[in-house]
């Protein structure tokens, strides 16, 4: 076993830490002791050989006074990697130092406080800045602002951290990880036209659009006189995600007034039948808990309760409605409800690791210090981010996507796209079908 040696300060923060990074990313036993002695941290290897970690952030701050704008480092820190020549360690604290012999390692990385700051979020916390939805944006994070958020950061540093052991002369095991992709739709409106006068809006707004006569005709040639309506794309969603042996997750919205952002009633047919259809064909009903139950714990657990009463499956997972998410409260309100994972983690107007980790993680709550029964489901790419935040042609897109998919291949993680389902049959997104596609395709057969 492993032996950890650190001063007795931030306990449950170290503790998560090396829980994460030695045991659920590596399955590397541990045991971790106190020692007002230590410097930094020091790792005991059953052979005698030690690994150093310097401690650049939590032997400098107060346990209860480290939350604030100021301790988020400019920049980050680049260490050239010791095992794989022409790349790099991107660390959040620390120095760019190594060195090593046959029997003792130093690592100038703070990589037990960088990865506190991914995995934690206590970034957002600290930085007043919201957008009109309350949202955390993605220009004010280290990552995006250092250029960083295309990389699993605390995966890579795991992967340093078993370098540096088997160097030091680890002979066990490292835990068996195999890359999956996780499909996800979140259901903002299950069909365009619940009623014939929706038809006619959708065809005169096309009209009224700066050259929209060529928008018009293609939904009169398309779609205008069809029997199915446009949005109702789950049976091809299912269809796509069965033949490359995947399971898709549907998130709903819950009951809310009819004046809501969103609104549809769980109780109509057609999303009755659905949530019947979902279940039968064994794909998942997850909960998408709408901008109101954002700020609204009474709300939250309203919209919850409603479809877990109609929902012929149990509801343990989802997404937030717009990504609304805010550190810690959102985590502790999916734990006191009973669920099992969110997947909020990701940016709307960017794609990348948000959290700097491509596999699912449990949550820890920096205010109240502790664990939470949940588990995070990092949110990597969305439809709607790739389209219109970030402007890509599907060519685009797809080469992003791509890219991206070769960082969680190379790290056996998990891939977690988001595609609504009213993001396939209009104008604007027919094109992008093939991105879809093409994408869980190449993704499934690999």
């Amino acid at each position: 076993m492993l032996q950890v040696y650190t001063p007795p300060i931030f306990k449950a923060e170290k503790q998560y830490v090396l829980s994460v990074l030695l045991n659920e990313l590596l399955g590397v036993k541990f045991k971790l002791n106190f020692n007002a002695e230590s410097e930094h941290y020091k790792f005991v290897l059953p052979n005698g050989a030690q690994l150093t970690v310097e401690d650049h952030f939590f032997a400098k701050k107060l346990e209860d006074n480290y939350l604030d704008a100021g301790n988020i480092p400019n920049a980050q820190t680049l260490l050239p990697h010791p095992f794989a020549p022409g790349q790099q360690i991107t660390g959040i604290h620390g120095r760019p130092h190594f060195e090593q012999s046959d029997r003792v390692i130093r690592c100038g990385i703070d990589l037990i406080a960088s990865t506190f700051f991914m995995l934690s979020r206590w970034e957002e916390y600290a930085w007043p800045e919201r957008d009109q939805f309350d949202r955390f944006p993605a220009e004010y994070a280290l990552a995006f602002r250092a250029g960083f958020l295309d990389r699993p950061v605390v995966n890579e540093y795991a992967d340093l951290f078993w370098g540096m052991l088997l160097r030091l002369g680890w002979n066990q095991p490292r835990r068996a990880m195999a890359y999956r992709l996780h499909l996800s739709h979140d259901v903002d409106h299950p069909l365009l036209w619940p009623s014939p006068l929706h038809r006619l809006r959708t065809l005169a707004g096309s009209v009224r659009r700066p050259g929209g006569f060529g928008e018009a005709k293609w939904w009169l040639q398309q779609h205008f006189f069809a029997k199915k309506d446009p949005y109702d794309v789950f049976d091809t969603l299912m269809d796509i995600s069965e033949k490359n042996g995947l399971v898709s997750h549907f998130n709903f919205l819950g009951e809310r007034p009819k004046t809501a952002d969103c609104y549809y009633s769980l109780a109509h047919p057609f999303v009755r039948n659905l949530l019947q259809k979902i279940a039968a064909r064994g794909h998942v009903i997850g909960f998408h808990p709408s901008r109101e139950a954002h700020a609204d714990a009474a709300q939250f657990e309203s919209e919850l309760e409603s479809l877990r009463q109609i929902a012929p499956q149990e509801v343990t997972t989802g997404r937030q409605h717009y990504l609304c998410f805010s550190a810690p409260e959102t985590w502790r309100r999916w734990a006191k409800s009973g669920m099992h994972w969110d997947s909020t983690l990701g940016y709307p107007e960017a794609e990348g690791f948000r959290c700097g980790i491509c596999c699912a993680f449990p949550v820890f709550d920096f205010l109240k210090r502790e664990v939470l029964p949940l588990r995070e489901k990092p949110l990597i790419a969305m439809d709607v981010t790739l389209a219109q935040y970030r402007n890509y042609n599907p060519e685009q897109a797809f080469e992003k996507l791509t890219h991206l998919n070769r960082q969680v291949k190379k790290h056996r993680g998990e891939f977690v796209l988001l595609w609504h389902n009213s993001s396939w049959n209009t104008y604007f997104w027919t094109p992008w079908q093939a991105v879809y596609r093409d994408f869980v395709a190449q993704s499934a057969s690999t």
